[in-house]
């Protein structure tokens, strides 16, 4: 029954409905042919005239049409048994793929073009649209005109906190405007400091909020000029090296500062004679500069500004390697 089975299977498989009836009952018929043909050979053997014993076969075996039928049915059932078989799996096939496809499209990896989708707040850029403006001046309030303006801004999105920096420069009528900068609807904070030549480092650190952020305004005290010197131990002026001022603490223990990520657009160089101007800080503050010597990393240096000197001299430490050994 099994092999049956099989070979009605592959006949199924190699040809269509139709053609499996027409085959079906040419191979009846002429099995049906060659019974009789033997019965009525057996007949004439046995002494009947050939034209009676083929009488005699046909009247034994029965309707002939009727069997073929009878017997087709039979083998076409099993072809429609295994059409039906084949449409279910075939059904539970296209299931399966629309599944796995449903089940990876939800699941799959973030490529970059979904990334892209989200400005750098973490938020999409529809919801990140809020700016941050305001106004540096000096103490008289006049405008300061090519100020540097930093911002970095803090959000905490479903998928991890951000911590993004935002740099500007004033206009000739001191405002600055920085776009596209935090989610209004959603949690953030903001750190922003001013930094102009010749004028006090100032900052303004604005916590945990929602809504539009106001205008921010700085007003810029004007400072004496004030010098790095580079030097290595035996006096010799070093160039190349790298300085941003980071922390100053004014009078009243209030602490102001730049962050390291957005500190890029101030970053210097000390020159051939090994000097930076630095006059962001008042006599006798506690200043905390950084500072990247030739061939070394980023260091903090803590000092205090002279009273009467506008010059302060800096030495290599033991762990910055110059080529000079």
């Amino acid at each position: 029954m099994l092999r049956n089975w099989i070979q009605t299977l592959f006949s199924y498989l190699h040809l269509p409905l139709i053609a499996h009836a027409d085959r079906e009952m040419n191979d009846i018929r002429e099995e049906i042919a060659f019974h009789l043909s033997a019965s009525a050979e057996e007949k004439c053997d046995a002494g009947m005239d050939q034209q009676k014993s083929q009488q005699a076969a046909l009247e034994q075996f029965g309707d002939v049409n009727s069997v073929v039928q009878d017997c087709c049915h039979v083998s076409l059932s099993r072809h429609v048994f295994w059409h039906r078989i084949h449409q279910i799996l075939t059904l539970g096939l296209i299931c399966a793929v629309g599944f796995l496809f449903w089940f990876y499209s939800q699941n799959k990896p973030a490529t970059n073009s979904d990334l892209s989708a989200l400005a750098p707040s973490g938020y999409s850029l529809a919801e990140t649209n809020g700016v941050i403006r305001g106004t540096v001046v000096t103490d008289r309030g006049k405008p300061v005109n090519a100020a540097h303006v930093l911002a970095v801004v803090k959000t905490w999105p479903p998928n991890g906190f951000r911590q993004n920096s935002y740099t500007a420069t004033t206009r000739a009528d001191g405002t600055f405007l920085i776009k596209n900068a935090y989610p209004p609807e959603q949690d953030y904070e903001v750190q922003i400091a001013a930094l102009a030549e010749g004028h006090l480092l100032q900052s303004e650190y604005i916590s945990m909020r929602q809504g539009t952020l106001e205008p921010v305004r700085f007003q810029l005290k004007e400072t004496a000029p004030f010098v790095l010197r580079f030097e290595s131990h035996d006096g010799t002026p070093i160039a190349g090296v790298s300085a941003f001022p980071f922390e100053r603490v004014d009078k009243n223990g209030a602490e102001h500062c730049v962050y390291f990520c957005s500190a890029e657009p101030i970053v210097q160089k000390s020159n051939a004679t090994g000097t930076i101007s630095m006059p962001h800080f008042l006599p006798g503050e506690q200043v905390t500069v950084y500072v990247r010597f030739p061939n070394s990393d980023w260091q903090t240096r803590q000092l205090v500004v002279p009273q009467e000197a506008n010059e302060l001299v800096l030495t290599p430490s033991v762990n910055d390697k110059l080529d000079d050994g």
